[in-house]
């Protein structure tokens, strides 16, 4: 029987309406910085740094299944402006960018905070996280501000552990927190590459959720499809697994 499921949070616990306004704020951050030593970059030159460090990060998560930490991605960022401000400078740069989630959070996805306990009921539940900007320590902070921290018995966040999705390292490891077989798990995200696929390479059963991403559906090998978070007990329970 199903005995555990595992979400991603992006575009699968949360939907962001504010990823625009963060990246504005970054580039702000970042020059207000710089201009305090005495640099000063225009905005066009701040914002293409920022896109470099993004391809960076795509690179790296692909390519090496992990996810680079926000302090690498602000070296990146401060090499391509070449600007070498003092260490409590970068310091305090990467702090402001991890902790912007915080201040311009995510949305829990519709139906979430009241499913969420009905599948507690039945199922183990865990996080699966590929981090960016924002680390496992804020994130946790926007799971408990929307009340959906307690209904998981453990979270995974990528810049805590070196890996990321699709490795099966990172499904397996969840899974021995939980105590559960591969064969008796499901996932459930929105990325046919490392929600969908990763979790079926480790021997689980893959939700493609499409409530908001719907880029990798027409590709999607998943065991399910679900476009609405209050779907999933019916779903899951109707899931014919290789462990049940």
């Amino acid at each position: 029987m199903l005995r555990a499921v595992t979400f991603d949070f992006w575009n699968t616990l949360v939907a962001d309406a504010h990823g625009d306004e963060r990246e504005a704020r970054r580039a702000q951050i970042v020059r207000d910085e710089l201009a305090s030593l005495g640099r000063d970059f225009p905005r066009f030159v701040v914002d293409e740094a920022l896109r470099t460090a993004f391809d960076f990060f795509d690179r790296v998560w692909i390519a090496e299944h992990r996810t680079p930490l926000c302090s690498e991605l602000v070296g990146t960022m401060l090499h391509t402006l070449g600007a070498r401000p003092p260490a409590d400078v970068a310091a305090r740069i990467t702090r402001a960018f991890e902790d912007l989630v915080l201040e311009l959070p995510p949305e829990p996805m519709p139906g979430a905070r009241e499913t969420l306990p009905l599948l507690r009921e039945r199922y183990r539940l865990a996080v699966i996280c590929d981090t960016g900007w924002s680390p496992g320590r804020v994130l946790r902070q926007v799971l408990a501000q929307y009340g959906m921290l307690d209904s998981f018995e453990y979270l995974f966040f990528s810049n805590e552990h070196g890996m990321s999705k699709p490795d099966v390292r990172v499904f397996k490891h969840t899974l021995a927190q939980l105590g559960v077989r591969a064969g008796e798990a499901a996932h459930v995200g929105d990325i046919q590459r490392t929600d969908v696929a990763g979790a079926q390479a480790a021997g689980m059963a893959a939700c493609h959720f499409v409530a908001v991403n719907e880029h990798d559906l027409r590709h999607t090998t998943a065991d399910l499809v679900a476009r609405r978070f209050d779907e999933l007990p019916a779903l899951l329970g109707s899931l014919i697994c290789p462990g049940c």
